[in-house]
């Protein structure tokens, strides 16, 4: 992966975790003593017994190894795995992955017959679903307050539409061949770190569990005048599909190498998760996210002016926050100690129609 970093804007609901304490991953993180290439350290890792699954943050000295031997989830670190790979000549640190839970943020569906039609249609995107998005245009059509809304409108009336910018869904994947979606779709921005693949569609459950990410997608890139759900508030960007919020755990690597994931394509990173909303669950990102985060701000922001949020409960003086109004104006979410504050709009929006 280049060195070189593109300015970005990481968008979150809120990032933090629910402890998974003393469970611990198949993943390690491989620091060597020196710069080593892909084919050598692939060398270290198989007479070591392990895989190479590449470089973390496109660093030439620290490397993710994978041991298919071990569990994917176990109580207990392996020592004598951690011992081989120490005193490996090569090696300088190797540390054994814990893991850790990530929730995806909630929603309140809303019921169709509940909504009043009273937008203009001759006026506005002709997608069947847009006059119920009141996020985009509030005519008080779910009992809130009219004209309470991204003012998105004057935004599209001056073509800004977000052509030329890409935002990668950090999630449990995205339906890429969705009519809404499939046109808008950056392939080359996108990856599965569920799986390791370059495929990050969404795991098949029968309560549609995993159309999180799809629907995230839809509010920010769905295609506008199709005839097709609703419309996105950038319709003429593209989106990339990470997955990354789809296994039993997370752990350090999955989070760094999904915000630090093509740098050089992605314009935004949107990770719409966090924890269960019980006011005591409070943690941040590990070592490497910190790393990812941290580089995204010093390299960029000193260069482009660019902004980077996040919603980490925790000082963050170059990292700003995004929270979330509903219908009434009410304050949702979180809230840190951050120069600026962004607002969005809570997902109890009819923008659940992408699922």
């Amino acid at each position: 992966m280049p060195l070189s970093w593109r300015p970005f804007l990481l968008l979150s609901a809120s990032v933090c975790v629910i402890s998974a304490a003393d469970l611990f991953s198949n993943s390690f993180l491989v620091k060597f003593k020196r710069e080593v290439d892909s084919n050598e350290a692939h060398t270290v890792a198989k007479r070591n017994g392990f895989v190479n699954m590449g470089p973390v943050l496109g660093s030439r000295e620290e490397y993710h190894f994978i041991h298919h031997g071990l569990p994917v989830a176990r109580t207990k670190r392996s020592v004598s795995h951690m011992r081989k790979l120490k005193v490996d000549p090569l090696i300088h640190t190797a540390v054994q992955q814990p893991g850790f839970v990530r929730v995806k943020r909630g929603y309140k569906p809303l019921k169709v017959e509940n909504l009043v039609h009273n937008i203009q249609p001759h006026k506005d995107p002709t997608d069947p679903y847009f006059q119920f998005q009141w996020y985009l245009k509030n005519t008080g059509q779910n009992g809130g307050k009219a004209k309470l809304d991204l003012n998105v409108e004057a935004a599209w009336a001056q073509g800004v539409t977000g052509k030329n910018i890409t935002t990668a869904i950090m999630d449990d994947g995205v339906d890429y061949m969705h009519p809404d979606l499939k046109y808008n779709y950056n392939a080359k921005a996108s990856y599965d770190f569920s799986s390791n693949d370059p495929f990050p569609y969404p795991r098949y459950t029968d309560d549609w569990f995993n159309s999180h990410g799809t629907r995230c997608a839809g509010e920010v890139a769905a295609a506008r005048d199709n005839g097709i759900c609703g419309v996105g508030v950038a319709y003429d960007s593209k989106i990339a599909g990470i997955r990354m919020l789809d296994q039993p755990y997370m752990t350090d690597l999955i989070e760094a190498n999904s915000m630090g994931h093509e740098p050089n394509l992605i314009d935004i990173y949107s990770a719409s998760w966090g924890p269960t909303d019980d006011g005591k669950t409070v943690d941040g990102p590990r070592n490497a996210t910190m790393r990812a985060i941290v580089r995204g701000v010093n390299e960029e922001l000193s260069r482009s002016h660019k902004i980077q949020t996040c919603a980490f409960r925790i000082l963050c003086r170059k990292i700003q926050e995004v929270g979330q109004k509903d219908q009434d104006a009410s304050d949702l979410g979180i809230r840190a100690p951050t120069r600026f504050l962004i607002r969005g709009p809570l997902e109890a929006s009819y923008a659940t129609a992408w699922a």
